[in-house]
């Protein structure tokens, strides 16, 4: 999960960008979810993370 303070901030691209590519390489077939705000954070890790 990334949140919105990383990858909605313009000046954050370069980092956010540079997060995705770590992860990507660190651990291939990994999921990536987005929340929209605090309060959906969950709804958004449930769309790709069963139990």
């Amino acid at each position: 999960m990334v949140g919105g303070g990383v990858r909605t901030l313009p000046e954050n691209t370069q980092l956010f960008e540079r997060l995705l590519n770590v992860l990507t390489e660190a651990a291939p077939g990994i999921r990536l979810c987005f929340n929209t705000a605090p309060d959906n954070t969950v709804q958004a890790l449930s769309r790709w993370i069963r139990a």
